[in-house]
This record gives C-alpha cells, structure tokens and sequence, in this order.
C-alpha cells in the first residue's frame, strides 16, 4: 500500500465535512471528475472503499471514519505547527522582498516588478503554478504573499478563512484560428458556428475553464467537439495552426498564423482575481498590489487590439472587493 500525504488527509477531510463531492470540489477549487478520479486513486491506495454514495452525497465508511478520525488530529497538529513557524518566521521572511504567484504568462513577472518598485524596491520573486487551488494554498501558507487567479465566473475556486481577494476586472474571452481557416476573415464570430470544429482546451483537473466552456456551449444549443486537452501553450499554438480552435485570454497576442477574433455576445469572460493573506507583514503591500497589478495588465494593451480597445473603454480603477 502506498503511503498517504497529507494533501490525501486534506482531501478526505473536505469530501467528509462538504458530504457531496460536488461541494467538496467547489471548496478544493477543482472539477467534480477530476475529484472523484483523485478519491478512486485514493481508495485504491487504502485499498478499500473510504466513501459510500448515497442519494444525496457521500458518507464515510468504516474504514473511512477510521482514516478521517486520524486525519483530523493530524492534519490540526499540522496547521498548529505552521501557524507557529509562520509567526516565529514571518517578519524575517519578508522583511525587503515580495514573492508573487501565478499562471504562465507576462503578467506575474510584470506584477512583482511593478509591486516591488511601489515597495521602494523590494526584491522580487515569483511563483508560476496553473492550478488556482494551490496558488490559494501557498498564500494560506505564507509561500506567497499575493497570487493572481485567472478565473471563470461561476466557477471560483473557494478561499479559506484569513485570505483576502479583490476582483481587479472581467475581461472577454476571444477566440484563437488559424489564419487561412474559413472564419478568420469574419469580424467577430458566433460561437455555434464552431459547433463541428475540433477544440483545444486544458484538462478538467488543471481548471474550470473546460467546465465553463462546456456549459456556454450548452446554452448556445451544441456540445462541443474537445479534441485535444492540454495547457501547453507551444502545442496548443501548433493544434491552431493546423486547423482546430481554442479559446484566447484577454491578453493573447496574433502570431505565427493565429488571428484573435471576438465571440458575438461575449459569452465567455475571466475574471482576473488578486489574492492575499489579511496577516501580511508587508506594510503597505494591500494598498499598493491592485494598482500594481492594473499596472502591469496596462502594460499589455498592445498585444491584441481587442484587449485594447476593451481595456480603454472598461478599464477598472481599484478592482471590486470580495
């Protein structure tokens, strides 16, 4: 039997405590599917059920209650002992420096240049992690002292108690063609005429954007056809080239034979989502971050005209608090 983490513990904790896996997966900031494949792999390793399905949810098992019961005694020692390095460390920690997380891309590092200029110069280091759930983890912990989330509305991943976030702005989503496919030419596009194309988009498990995806083309009356799934930027360009689709975030940039066009309606939108500790021991860092963080967004506008005749008439001053 393989041993348990304590990720697993935290896990079985949530699925105990939420009694649906639905929930749960609201709270780990994950997809349903991909939690339930996290919980079989899980109960394989245990090598017995940890959870019965029910008519409306999930309850433990014997062997279950038995894990979870131990697990919470753990996993309380656990968070006592950091809470007890954190403030025995925090104050040497980030005395001078101010460490950003966030997904690949330009907008961290132009993030945690900007903030550390507003912090009269502080050293900068940054943290790239896709998965929005564990960028919320390392605020929690201290690893990070502001993580930007690029989230979609409906589906946000939930904040344990001490964070704090402010919703900077809701961009449009575009669409990415290649540059000879048949809609390249249309000025903006309705997404049911892509309903028989091949899509890219990244996997259930690394984010909601599929899920949010998938029910906007539900209520436009198709299912779309996912092709491929991934996150890498490199083969996904090349998917494009060649012939499929995917959705384009605010900010991405026309190349290599790729158009970025609008969907009619803006069904889809990203909410750019600013996250820090409300115990932060940088002085003056939550008053400076939403505008460093507008800053260095300011600093794309060229990458697509879309984004910037967007950002020139919507452009946020502060973000809207949470």
């Amino acid at each position: 039997m393989s041993e348990l983490e304590l990720r697993h513990l935290r896990v079985i904790r949530a699925v105990a405590d939420a009694g649906s896996l639905s929930k749960a997966a609201v709270q780990l900031g994950v997809s349903q599917p991909a939690l339930t494949a996290q919980l079989q792999r899980l109960e394989r390793r245990v090598g017995g059920l940890l959870f019965a399905r029910t008519g409306t949810g999930v309850v433990p098992t014997d062997l279950g209650s038995y894990v979870l019961s131990s697990a919470r005694a753990l996993l309380n020692d656990v968070d006592e002992l950091m809470a007890g390095i954190r403030q025995r460390t925090q104050a040497a920690t980030h005395t001078g420096q101010v460490r950003v997380g966030g997904p690949a891309g330009l907008i961290v590092p132009l993030f945690a240049t900007a903030i550390a200029k507003r912090l009269g110069g502080a050293e900068a280091t940054i943290d790239i992690d896709m998965h929005p759930a564990e960028l919320v983890r390392k605020v929690l912990d201290h690893k990070v002292d502001f993580a930007v989330l690029e989230e979609n509305p409906g589906f946000r991943t939930s904040l344990p108690p001490r964070l704090l976030s402010r919703v900077m702005f809701r961009a449009p989503l575009f669409l990415a063609l290649a540059v000879d496919h048949p809609l390249a030419g249309h000025q903006e596009i309705h997404l049911p005429e892509l309903a028989g194309e091949s899509w890219v988009m990244p996997p259930v498990a690394e984010g909601t954007e599929q899920l949010a995806f998938t029910r906007v083309c539900a209520q436009a009356g198709f299912t779309p056809n996912i092709k491929h799934q991934m996150s890498d930027s490199t083969t996904t360009r090349a998917l494009v080239q060649a012939g499929a689709v995917t959705l384009a975030k605010p900010v991405a940039r026309e190349d290599a034979g790729i158009v970025i066009r609008p969907i009619v309606g803006t069904p889809m939108r990203q909410d750019i989502v600013l996250v820090w500790h409300e115990e932060s021991a940088l002085a003056g860092a939550a008053e400076q971050a939403p505008k460093a963080l507008l800053e260095a967004y300011s600093q794309l506008t060229d990458t697509n005209p879309l984004f910037a005749a967007w950002w020139s008439r919507f452009r946020p001053e502060e973000g809207e608090p949470v």
